[in-house]
């Protein structure tokens, strides 16, 4: 992994921690916001492979875990974001014939979501955390695949245009005679 795009990828994520737990929660229906992160990290699967889904699936799952208002078992959505950044990775890895397509992306971020929020939320039960209400989950998924949709239209297209331009300088001495 080329160092630019380790950092360009961290930034990204840290980017998008900030705005998520400081701009968006003015913005929430029924306690739900975009996950912003969750986006970063599929965007990252989806232009690098499920390694680097789950790498920063792990990484911002750790930081919304300490970042606060945390109010919840640290851990918990680090591992939710890695398992839905690996999952989206795979996905890109199977459709690697041709490009996923718009309706193929939006798939797989309502996918990440359902899966992040369904082991975020197992994981508070096993934990035996009061906020986690199975009755409110569908509502709440539903909310939260709508709003997640909605800001994949920007994030994805802008974190994979800036993952495809950085190129490693012994890959564009390959490219260049």
């Amino acid at each position: 992994m080329p160092a630019l795009r380790i950092g360009l990828a961290a930034l990204f994520l840290m980017i998008a921690v900030t705005v998520q737990t400081s701009m968006l929660p003015q913005l929430a229906v029924a306690g739900v916001t975009c996950d912003l992160v969750m986006i970063v990290v599929v965007a990252l699967a989806l232009s690098r492979g499920p390694e680097w889904g789950a790498i920063a699936g792990f990484g911002g799952g750790l930081l919304l875990d300490v970042v606060p208002p945390a109010d919840h078992t640290a851990g918990r959505w680090a591992l939710a974001l890695a398992l839905a950044g690996y999952v989206a990775g795979l996905i890109r890895r199977e459709t690697s014939a041709g490009p996923l397509g718009p309706l193929g992306v939006a798939l797989t971020v309502v996918l990440s979501a359902a899966l992040s929020l369904l082991v975020y939320s197992a994981t508070g039960s096993l934990l035996h955390d009061p906020a986690v209400d199975w009755g409110e989950f569908g509502v709440r998924l539903g909310i939260a695949a709508g709003y997640d949709v909605v800001g994949a239209i920007v994030v994805i297209p802008l974190v994979m245009w800036v993952m495809r331009r950085v190129v490693p300088a012994r890959e564009r001495r390959r490219v260049l005679p």
